[in-house]
């Protein structure tokens, strides 16, 4: 299910101003500014182009997008709006755009409506998802029948969905519903109903992938004694092969969601000697640090877990942790991050 969620993010960030990027009007100089992470730049430049060129369609999907990220949701979705009737064939991929929009403000009727609306895959399958949440089971799979002909990862992605609501199994079709929380943003309750279906499935499958998949999902939900629940079980089981480092680092997240800096620095010290000995991928141990640095509000423990540590994981960890200049430092020079924080 994550491929989908990169193909829905995806269309919120670079490829919504490239779908456009051909229009009348050239906005060459803010997307320029957007790639370089200078925000406020871009953030101006399209408000200048909105004022000079309030009809221009590729110019209103970037002004949307500049009020999305600012948290202007209304403002977002009213500017997409306004250049619907201007759209031609393209009117689809607005509606998607007011769909993604609704997602990140939690609006999830608008999700529903603007999704079926584009006649779109991918907002077809946002729509089941929704429908799924809110167990309108029958809806949704009349929805992912018509998204699964898409040749790319939103068909797969409906594919799936289907495989498991029509197997006839139960655990399945619940963890279907708990993938769709998931993905539309309930999260909290999506680890809460997936914890005893997970639990529940037979040992001859996935369950140590699944187990492994959401006790990570919980801890990062703030749900760390789901998730410590999930790898309790997992230790019955035994983790999947080569994921044995993953299991550890997992142990790591839930010590410092739950305060226990020490253990969990000392989990995370001890994946670095993994990674020496070959046990463990040096990306995966720094993706999970840093995802622990920004679990933690603790500035000194970021420090600590990140000491040393160079990339723009390491350097949105310790920017999630507070610790705004040594996040710069971690950042390298000709990074999208590193100008962003130049220009914060």
């Amino acid at each position: 299910m994550t491929k989908y969620r990169i193909v829905a993010l995806a269309l919120v960030g670079a490829s919504m101003l490239a779908c456009f990027g051909g229009g009348e009007v050239k906005t060459d100089a803010a997307e320029a500014q957007l790639e370089s992470g200078d925000l406020a730049g871009a953030q101006s430049t399209y408000d200048g182009l909105a004022k000079d060129h309030p009809d221009a369609v590729n110019v209103a999907v970037g002004e949307a997008y500049m009020q999305m990220l600012a948290g202007q949701y209304d403002a977002a979705d009213k500017t997409l709006q306004s250049v619907e009737d201007k759209a031609g064939d393209a009117v689809g991929e607005i509606k998607l755009r007011r769909a993604l929009v609704a997602l990140r403000s939690g609006n999830l009727d608008d999700v529903k409506k603007y999704g079926k609306e584009s006649g779109l895959p991918a907002g077809q399958v946002m729509a089941a998802e929704v429908h799924l949440a809110d167990a309108e089971v029958d809806d949704a799979i009349t929805l992912l029948k018509e998204a699964k002909s898409d040749p790319g990862d939103v068909g797969s992605t409906a594919q799936t969905y289907l495989t498991m609501l029509e197997s006839g199994d139960a655990l399945q079709a619940g963890l279907a519903e708990a993938t769709a929380l998931w993905a539309v943003g309930q999260r909290g309750v999506a680890c809460e109903v997936a914890e005893e279906i997970v639990k529940a499935l037979p040992d001859n499958g996935d369950k140590g992938e699944q187990l492994l998949l959401w006790a990570g999902r919980a801890v990062t939900s703030g749900r760390s004694g789901i998730a410590t629940s999930l790898l309790d079980e997992l230790d019955l089981v035994g983790a999947p092969q080569g994921q044995e480092w993953r299991v550890q680092a997992t142990r790591g997240l839930v010590f410092i969601a739950e305060g226990q800096n020490d253990e969990g620095i000392a989990r995370f010290k001890a994946l670095d000697a993994a990674i020496d000995a070959g046990f463990a991928p040096w990306q995966g141990v720094a993706d999970a640090t840093a995802t622990a640095a920004a679990l933690t509000q603790d500035k000194p423990t970021a420090r600590a877990l990140l000491q040393g540590s160079e990339g723009v994981p390491a350097a949105r960890g310790l920017y999630a942790a507070g610790a705004g200049k040594l996040a710069r430092n971690a950042a390298p020079n000709d990074s999208v991050f590193a100008s962003f924080l130049e220009n914060k």
